[in-house]
């Protein structure tokens, strides 16, 4: 009699271990899909020209395997990637971006004031990693030709703490007004493209500005690697591998040790 009254009590216990199992697992934050099963990530980010925010620009990041994810500028300069209608973000993986103001123009609609180079031929990259990618694009105008400085091919890695550092924007500028702009990967690595179109950064000393945000558009880097840098680099005329690893607090200095008094005799 005592086998029979515990088998329905048994199957009563397994019955609320998997409704507890059930409740743990819809707690947990769904992955970002695609109708097929690709994994999208979330993606928004900040565009400026020549320091300004730039608004009701149009941001496309294109891969060869899924459509173009797109997402329009406030007057913010904030934008944040659609896949489609019902989801944001972009799938996981390398994309071209392209950030244009397309149609401004009421007079000529083809007419793209953007210099190409960031649209209908674009050298931006992006690397979008599962889960949140904040990617800002900081653009500038060109000044022309007959400024345009003998370059150096320029990439290496940014850590942070030792660690890779992805999305990270890193500027060189020389002494002319131009400078070149790269971006880190998911594994820290960059490259630089100066502003006309080329690789690479003006041939000379360099001083350098790294900076991250976050999702809020707030900088996670200490002010000596951006708006106060202290990072300066010489850019040679032949391939360059500069390596830049920062830290999230000031490094120990060493103390000097005070120096110990002379005695002074005694008049006696």
């Amino acid at each position: 009699m005592a086998a029979q009254f515990n088998r329905p009590f048994s199957g009563l216990t397994l019955l609320v271990l998997l409704i507890g199992l059930s409740g743990c697992e819809e707690q947990k934050k769904p992955r970002l899909q695609t109708a097929n099963g690709r994994t999208l990530g979330h993606v928004v980010g900040w565009i400026t020209l020549d320091g300004k925010p730039l608004a009701g620009a149009q941001v496309d990041f294109h891969n060869e395997i899924t459509r173009t994810c797109s997402g329009g500028t406030d007057q913010n300069g904030r934008y944040e990637l659609k896949f489609n209608r019902h989801l944001r973000g972009a799938p996981v993986g390398e994309h071209q971006v392209a950030i244009g103001l397309f149609g401004h123009n009421s007079e000529d609609p083809v007419d793209e004031p953007l210099p190409e180079f960031y649209n209908k031929k674009t050298v931006l990259k992006a690397t979008v990693v599962e889960g949140d990618n904040v990617m800002s694009f900081h653009l500038t105008t060109p000044q022309g030709a007959s400024e345009v400085s003998e370059l150096g091919p320029v990439r290496g890695l940014v850590l942070l703490d030792g660690n890779p550092l992805p999305g990270a924007q890193l500027v060189f500028q020389g002494d002319g007004k131009n400078v070149a702009r790269g971006t880190s990967d998911n594994t820290g690595f960059y490259e630089l493209v100066f502003t006309e179109k080329r690789e690479g950064a003006a041939v000379g000393a360099n001083r350098i500005t790294v900076s991250k945000m976050n999702k809020d558009g707030q900088e996670i880097l200490r002010p000596i690697y951006n708006t106060k840098s202290t990072l300066k680099r010489v850019v040679r005329s032949g391939e360059n591998q500069i390596n830049l690893s920062l830290t999230t607090k000031d490094l120990p200095q060493t103390i000097p040790k005070k120096k110990p008094r002379p005695t002074v005799p005694n008049g006696s």
